[in-house]
């Protein structure tokens, strides 16, 4: 069995139900529940687009990889990151050393078909074509979400429950305790 008292971590595309799956998961173990980007929001008062629009994408994920590296020192929480965090190769290392990780992982199609609100996510609200942003960025980072996750979970054709099953089933926790 998995050590659950030790962070778990949900990384993956937007879009893949990281939030929604996470606090479902948070609560069916008893554990704290921290969405990154929510809580860099409390923290900094600011809208991540508003961060991405006054002081870039890169100052944003310095502030992600601080906050993540502090919070990340204390045990039983579920996160749910955002997007990006695989991009930081200390977020990787915490990813694959501090708990376990498991990659929500959706073909671009349902991504696309469940964002439906790209004004508060920066890297798309100026595209065009949500597929193709979407795509452009998989490509950037489908190395990075493999390399750092213990598991894959397909969710193409999976509810959010069924996905909080799998990743139960996978943590070896009965049905029955949740």
């Amino acid at each position: 069995m998995i050590n659950i008292k030790k962070n778990l971590f949900l990384i993956g595309m937007m879009g893949s139900w990281k939030s929604t799956v996470g606090r479902r998961l948070a609560e069916a173990l008893n554990m704290e529940f921290v969405d990154t980007d929510d809580v860099i929001e409390d923290v900094t008062e600011m809208k991540i687009s508003d961060i991405f629009s006054q002081f870039g994408e890169d100052r944003f994920r310095e502030m992600e990889m601080a906050f993540f590296s502090e919070k990340t020192k204390k045990e039983n929480q579920v996160f749910s990151t955002g997007g990006g965090i695989i991009l930081s190769t200390t977020n990787r290392k915490i990813l694959k050393n501090n708990g376990t990780t498991f990659f929500l992982n959706a073909s671009i199609k349902i991504l696309a078909s469940r964002i439906h609100n790209t004004q508060k996510r920066p890297l798309l609200h100026a595209s065009d074509n949500l597929e193709s942003r979407l795509k452009q960025i998989w490509e950037d980072r489908k190395r990075y979400y493999i390399s750092s996750a213990h598991h894959t979970i397909q969710t193409d054709d999976l509810s959010p429950s069924l996905t909080l099953d799998k990743i139960l089933n996978l943590l070896e926790v009965s049905l029955e305790n949740h």
